[in-house]
């Protein structure tokens, strides 16, 4: 028996904003004992709004202006779950996402911006280019700025902060890289730029506008936009073959059908705590919130401000207090010009000058590098001590410490189990007379006449914190050993080790890991007929697989002839990836990538192969290409030459090992290849030793075929087949490896 800290509330946390990354990096100082934390975000790299406007500029990179939130949620303890929240539930206490099913919460933090308004303007959804969501702009922006036959003219239309900054960064930076420079225009129904800011600041901006040769057109609302043009009221036209939209904030449309109370322009309405005014489990912070108290400009000062404070009412102890925010009356505002000058005020006092950007610079890579550089265990500086405020009671929530029992009183309780199978599609079949739903303690299936059974079985701890995915990719891990020999999968048992916590965050992680395995089950013609589960203190699942194939017809690691093209079906690298991961050093689009090579069935790889004359079979995975590579020549009797230059890599992986990152699988890998005849050098050498978790296929076929079955391979879902080699004849008493170029 063993006494561990138990989960008992689940923190949902919608939007990677300025407020949540200071959540995650609380949460990573001093990880909260009964908190499972869950990011649900649209995109993996968080942008700072404070250093949008110089990244346009051409002052900054992609890197420095953006927030990785995959290590950051890794040294936080959080959960990723790359996927755009669409709704909420609020009854069933449930997040709506776009492309998995419905993820649970005890509370949730909506921090998720806004996008400018159009306000029904005829043609600006369909011809303006929006500056939010910001991703979408900067990935347009980049291909305007890089393309030779760039616009004639370019409207801005909205003269706020935003508005301004924006137009001047991106003249900036079309002057800086040469070649035909727009015409400029900046639009506002205001009858003056900036119309928030001190008159210091609006003359400024006056000036450098017109220094700049950017006409600006005030107190004439845009009426209509066109694919060539806008127009204005009172009927004049502006050209424009660029029309940027950074108007007044609207909400996400989806915010009207939650529920929630929201004000008259569709956000969520909050008091002093963060909180939603009519759901006492729902906070929201940044643009998306607005407070009953005081209403606040859509700024992204106010989003940092609020993080701490966020951080406090999410993570504190059930028995502790909230703590009331109260907004600043006065902050100073830090506005660029497009080159390295800004303009600066507070109050109604302003000033400028080259050292106002060099100390915003300061101010900006200072915040970044809070939530860029952390580590797990990190110890950063925190903001200052916060007022307090009663929090909900929660004391009918389990204790956070209790005693864990071994052996068999460490299985899921039967409850929970029940309820985690009970929305689970699983087939009936006439070929499986005991299964899953039959309650019996062992399954019973059919084999057909003349076909033999297979059987395999994998199990490995969690690479990620994604249950539903998870669950996918070890169940298409487990089926390659049957698709690479060719069977058809039946059914399969699971094993699985969920993470202790009360019984409902248990039944959660269940059914989502569970929803996983049955979704590719199903997907591959098979089904799930039992298992077993225990709870621990990591996450982990196993399969044991079935399947039936003619014994005649099977791919064996030994058919494998000289002169054969060898053929590698899936990019390699998942090894030293998640190596990186679990340090926090893997860019969250790297693994991403990964994760989506991960879930990709070797299936149709399979059957493509055996249909095009394939002579033999493996699936690629813990040993490494090098390992099952090795398998088959011994098996086959011959030796193999493998291009190295030709070996597919997945995004990133060149990159962690060249700073000497490896699987601890790799020297064993190693040392099971044995001597290499290394004739040429490359840094892709040591993907041969890289373990893969849900690998592709290797495959060996007639020379004079591999190209079309390439051609084949690549038609389907497995764009990055490659032909990495050939087998030569044995030249020694042992199989062996020769790398080439």
């Amino acid at each position: 028996m063993a006494e561990e800290n138990v989960l008992s509330r689940d923190i949902v946390l919608v939007g990677g904003g300025h407020a949540h990354v200071e959540v995650l990096r609380r949460a990573a100082m001093k990880r909260p004992v009964d908190v499972r934390l869950t990011v649900i975000a649209r995109e993996l790299d968080t942008p700072y709004s404070g250093m949008l406007p110089g990244l346009i500029a051409g002052h900054y990179r992609f890197e420095d202006a953006h927030i990785d939130l995959r290590p950051l949620c890794r040294a936080a303890g959080a959960r990723l779950y790359h996927d755009a929240a669409i709704g909420l539930d609020l009854s069933a206490q449930h997040v709506i996402c776009a492309d998995r099913a419905p993820v649970a919460f005890d509370h949730v933090a909506l921090d998720i911006g806004s996008s400018p308004a159009t306000l029904g303007i005829p043609g600006a959804d369909l011809h303006a280019l929006p500056v939010k969501p910001v991703p979408a702009f900067l990935a347009r922006w980049t291909a305007i700025r890089d393309n030779a036959n760039r616009p004639a003219s370019i409207v801005v239309v909205g003269a706020g902060a935003g508005g301004v900054e924006l137009c001047l960064s991106m003249q900036a930076a079309l002057k800086r890289d040469g070649g035909t420079q727009p015409r400029f225009t900046l639009i506002t129904g205001d009858k003056e730029i900036l119309p928030t800011h001190p008159p210091g600041v609006r003359r400024a901006f006056m000036r450098t506008l017109k220094q700049r040769g950017v006409a600006v057109v005030l107190g004439k609302p845009v009426t209509e936009v066109t694919a060539d043009a806008v127009k204005l009221d009172g009927g004049e036209t502006i050209e424009s073959a660029l029309t940027v939209w950074v108007t007044q904030a609207a909400p996400a449309s989806w915010l009207a059908d939650t529920g929630l109370a929201l004000d008259k322009s569709g956000f969520i309405r909050v008091n002093d705590t963060l909180q939603s005014v009519s759901h006492a489990n729902v906070f929201a912070t940044g643009d998306v919130a607005a407070f009953d108290s005081s209403p606040l400009a859509k700024a992204g000062v106010f989003a940092v401000r609020e993080g701490p404070f966020l951080a406090h009412n999410l993570l504190a102890p059930q028995d502790q207090t909230l703590k009331p925010y109260v907004p600043q009356r006065r902050f100073l505002s830090l506005i660029t010009t497009g080159d390295k000058h800004a303009v600066a005020s507070r109050g109604g006092i302003s000033f400028e000058g080259d050292w106002v950007w060099r100390w915003k610079r300061r101010i900006d890579t200072r915040w970044m590098a809070m939530y860029q550089r952390l580590r797990p265990g990190g110890r950063m500086a925190a903001h200052g001590d916060l007022p307090e405020k009663t929090m909900p009671d929660m004391a009918a929530m389990a204790a956070p410490m209790l005693m864990r029992c071994a052996g068999c009183g460490a299985k899921i309780g039967a409850e929970t189990l029940r309820r985690a199978l009970s929305g689970l599609d699983i087939p009936q079949r006439h070929d499986i007379p005991l299964g899953v739903r039959d309650g019996e303690d062992t399954s019973a299936i059919l084999v057909p006449p003349g076909r033999a059974l297979l059987q395999s079985v994998d199990h490995f701890p969690a690479l990620f914190d994604d249950p539903l995915r998870l669950g996918r990719v070890a169940t298409l891990h487990a089926l390659s050993d049957l698709f690479a020999k060719g069977a058809q999968a039946h059914s399969a048992l699971m094993t699985a080790v969920i993470p202790y916590a009360r019984g409902a965050l248990q039944e959660r992680d269940l059914g989502e890991l569970l929803r996983g395995v049955v979704e590719e089950l199903n997907r591959a013609g098979a089904v799930l007929i039992g298992g077993h589960t225990i709870e621990g203190p990591d996450m982990a699942i196993g399969l044991t697989v079935n399947g039936t194939a003619e014994i005649t017809s099977l791919m064996r690691k030994g058919g494998l002839r000289e002169g054969d093209a060898l053929i590698v079906t899936k990019p390699l690298g998942t090894g030293a990836l998640f190596a990186a991961d679990m340090n926090g050093d893997a860019r969250g689009t790297d693994i991403e990538a990964a994760i989506r090579s991960m879930l990709i069935s070797n299936a149709r790889a399979a059957t493509t192969a055996r249909e095009a004359g394939s002579t033999a079979c493996t699936d690629i995975t813990g040993f490494g290409l090098g390992g099952h590579l090795i398998e088959m020549l011994r098996a086959s009797g011959i030796d193999a030459e493998i291009s190295l230059s030709a070996l597919p890599a997945l995004p990133g992986v060149l990159t962690v090992m060249s700073r000497g990152t490896r699987s601890t699988l790799a020297p064993e890998n190693v040392t099971m290849v044995g001597t290499v005849d290394r004739r040429e050098s490359s840094d892709r050498y040591d993907l041969l030793f890289d373990p893969q978790t849900s690998g592709g296929l290797l495959i060996g076929i007639a020379a004079d075929r591999a190209s079309a079955l390439v051609d084949q391979l690549r038609a389907s879902d497995t764009s990055n087949a490659m032909i990495v080699g050939r087998v030569v004849a044995r030249t020694g008493s042992a199989a062996k490896l020769i790398t080439v170029a």
